[in-house]
């Protein structure tokens, strides 16, 4: 059916079923839109979640939708919008903006900024700062912030492999309540099976492994690489060779450093 008539027929009837088939066809457009915000913003591990709240902007679009008025869609598109700009506005990575009425701001400057030609100079932040009712500091620092916002990358996208990476595949159970359930579940059981280890064991299928043994990060905050805003560069922690880590352990060999990592995880896996 046409998904107008999925909504119809859930607002006349209540059934949530019409709503959970409007979504299972409106799937490839939703994958379409959280792809999209996810290119613009850079935000390459946040696909899941930016779609999310996508839908959580339909969700609340139809609380309030009054099938007399208008085709859904159209209206839901306002709500849908507003929860994935909300999602970015306090999850961005490498500059978030605190409230509501900030981020407004800064995307309406970054607008005007684009429109005068997109030339970081003194004639045109002040022909900003003029129409966004803002001093000419206060605007300069909304539109550097606009523009570390457009080039931070932290994860390298290849648009060419895009229609090949799993986060565009996801399926509608992707969300499934029970689905994340029982991968906590497995997350538990993992973080209790590696607490069981010895400490050597820990330490060395950390180093092994490449994450850190307190907070299971794989990434590190570098104080000696700074970036634009004057904050450390988050890198990769690399997973080091069984030679450096016999060489830190005092041991003689590296077969000892492997021998004690395989161990470890064999010790894991029955656990779990």
């Amino acid at each position: 059916m046409d998904l107008q008539e999925y909504i119809r027929q859930y607002v006349q009837s209540g059934d949530d079923k019409y709503f959970y088939w409007f979504l299972h066809y409106y799937e490839p457009t939703l994958n379409e839109k959280a792809k999209s915000f996810r290119n613009k913003y850079s935000m390459e591990d946040h696909f899941a979640d930016i779609k999310q709240s996508l839908v959580t902007g339909l969700c609340k679009a139809l609380i309030k939708y009054d099938i007399t008025i208008a085709p859904f869609l159209p209206y839901a598109q306002r709500y849908m919008e507003c929860e994935a700009h909300n999602y970015i506005r306090t999850m961005r990575t490498g500059y978030s903006v605190q409230s509501e009425f900030e981020y407004a701001r800064l995307r309406r400057a970054m607008a005007i900024y684009k429109d005068l030609g997109g030339d970081f100079t003194e004639e045109t932040i002040s022909q900003v700062a003029t129409q966004i009712s803002e001093s000419y500091e206060k605007t300069k620092f909304i539109i550097e912030g606009g523009i570390l916002t457009e080039n931070y990358v932290d994860v390298q996208s290849n648009d060419e492999d895009d229609e090949q990476t799993i986060d565009f595949l996801l399926p509608d159970s992707s969300l499934n309540p029970e689905n994340i359930y029982f991968k906590q579940e497995l997350y538990d059981k993992l973080y209790e099976a590696y607490d069981s280890l010895e400490y050597t064991e820990k330490i060395m299928l950390a180093q092994h492994l490449g994450f850190c043994p307190e907070c299971f990060s794989t990434r590190y905050a570098d104080k000696n690489d700074l970036d634009e805003s004057g904050k450390p560069k988050e890198k990769p922690i690399k997973p080091l060779p069984y030679t450096d880590i016999a060489t830190d352990h005092g041991f003689s060999d590296a077969s000892t450093a492997k021998r004690v990592c395989e161990r470890a995880i064999t010790k894991i896996k029955f656990l779990v």
